[in-house]
This record gives structure tokens, C-alpha cells and sequence, in this order.
């Protein structure tokens, strides 16, 4: 009697236990943004420049509207995504230069365990596009050029493959 209801308790909790168990579902990636047209577009990364920017620092997400566009997209990258101004020369705006030199001085940074400094290196790192996403909402319009691509990870959330402060041309 007792194999039996031993047997019975076994294969009722086997069930429950499969009822239990959640399905995970699998995140599908926002599609481009409608203005992403040809020739901005290639192997499904978008090039757009944007009129302004605003910072999230909790997500660490920087919010634009793409140039002709009519909706905000929002971006994330890590740190190698975010490039050094281009084509200012000496007449860069004062939060470019502090952009080119939060980079600078977090790229130089040891992030070795053997150096005492490491983890707080480390640290400088991760955040650092956090940093920079405030300092691109001071830029004068029409400044940031982003290339982006959809993101599984999160929806309603595009991933940065570069941001750059780029002058108009």
C-alpha cells in the first residue's frame, strides 16, 4: 500500500509540477523605425541623425527624434559603441570636448586584477555611457549620428552599434 500511494503521490506531483513551470517566451525585435528608409538603412541597421536627445540614467538609454522622423526612438549600447566627435575641428561645442574626454580618460583605464584600481576602473567603464548620454542632451540640434539596430532583448528599445557627435554638413 504504501509503493502504491508513494507511486500515486509521485506522478500527481510529476503533473503539478508541469503545470507549474511557465513558458518562457521569446522577445521579438521592434522593426525599424518608419523613418529608416533606403539609403539609411543596411543589413538592418539604421543611420539616423537626431534633433535633440534626452538621458535616461536609471536604464541608461538616451531617447532622440530622428531627423524627418516623426517618433522618438530610444537607444542602448555599451561603452565601444560611443566614438569620439568627428568634424568639429577647434570649434567643437564645450559638451563635445568634454564627450571626446570622458572617452579619453576612461579608455585609458587599467582594468587588470592585478591593478589595485581595477574594479573601480571597471565601474568607470560601465557607466561611462551613461555619462555620455547627459552630455548629448546639451549638444546643439541635429549633432548625434547613431547607427541602430533592432533588439531582442528589449522591446521598444533599439541597440546602438555607434553614436557619434557629427557636425551638419
Amino acid at each position: 500500500m504504501r509503493n502504491a500511494r508513494g507511486r500515486a503521490m509521485a506522478t500527481t506531483s510529476g503533473l503539478m509540477l508541469a503545470v507549474v513551470v511557465p513558458t518562457i517566451a521569446t522577445a521579438h525585435a521592434d522593426p525599424l523605425p518608419a523613418s529608416c528608409m533606403p539609403p539609411n538603412v543596411v543589413d538592418n541597421v539604421c543611420t539616423a541623425r537626431l534633433t535633440s536627445v534626452t538621458a535616461d540614467a536609471v536604464n541608461g538609454t538616451v531617447t532622440g527624434m530622428p531627423v524627418g522622423g516623426s517618433t522618438a526612438i530610444t537607444l542602448t549600447g555599451q561603452g565601444d559603441v560611443y566614438l569620439k566627435s568627428t568634424g568639429f575641428g577647434d570649434a567643437a561645442p564645450e559638451a563635445v570636448k568634454q564627450w571626446d574626454a570622458t572617452i579619453d580618460s576612461v579608455s585609458s583605464l587599467s582594468v587588470d586584477p592585478s591593478d589595485p584600481n581595477w574594479y573601480g576602473n571597471a565601474k568607470s567603464r560601465v557607466f561611462m555611457p551613461r555619462t555620455l548620454n547627459e552630455l548629448a542632451t546639451r549638444f546643439p540640434p541635429n549633432t548625434l549620428l547613431v547607427s541602430f539596430a533592432p533588439d531582442d532583448a528589449a522591446s521598444g528599445t533599439f541597440r546602438l552599434v555607434s553614436i557619434q557627435p557629427t557636425p551638419v554638413s
